[in-house]
C-alpha cells in the first residue's frame, strides 16, 4: 500500500521516506520496520481527519463556510493540549480566573458562615421544642 502526500510546493513525498529521515535526523542508527511505519500513517491520518472534522463543525458553528486557523488552533488546545506557536494567536481561549481575595472578602464571607451556622442551630432548637 504505497500513500502519496502533497507537500507544500505541490510535490509528491512519500511519506514512508519522510518518516525515515526524520529518524535518521535523531538517530541515524535506527530503522522503522514497515509494519511501524504503516501504523504511524494510520495514526497520522486519524489524527488529521479528526482535527479537520472538528475544525469544519467550528467553522459551521460560526455560521462561516472556510475553516480558518483559529479554528484548528482551538481544537488542538481544547482537544488535545497541543498548543500552537504563533506569531499572533488566531483564537485567545477565555481563562476564568478567579478574583483575588482581599482581607475584606475573607471577612465577609467568615461572617456569612457564621450567620448561617447560627440560624442552623437555632432552627434545630426551635424543632425541638
Amino acid at each position: 500500500m504505497s500513500r502519496k502526500v502533497h507537500g507544500a510546493v505541490g510535490s509528491t513525498l512519500n511519506p514512508n521516506e519522510s518518516l525515515q529521515k526524520i529518524l535518521a535526523e535523531v538517530e541515524p542508527r535506527y530503522v522503522l520496520q514497515p509494519g511501524v511505519e504503516e501504523l504511524l500513517l494510520d495514526m497520522a491520518s486519524d489524527f488529521v481527519a479528526s482535527v479537520t472534522e472538528a475544525s469544519g463543525r467550528l467553522a459551521k458553528h460560526r455560521r462561516s463556510n472556510h475553516v480558518e486557523g483559529k479554528d484548528v488552533q482551538l481544537v488542538l488546545d481544547k482537544n488535545y493540549g497541543i498548543s500552537v506557536a504563533a506569531k499572533k494567536k488566531l483564537h485567545v481561549l477565555a481563562q476564568k480566573t478567579k478574583p483575588a481575595k482581599t482581607s475584606v472578602h475573607a471577612h465577609r464571607v467568615a461572617l456569612k458562615r457564621k450567620v448561617l451556622a447560627a440560624l442552623q442551630t437555632h432552627r434545630k432548637k426551635a424543632k425541638r421544642h
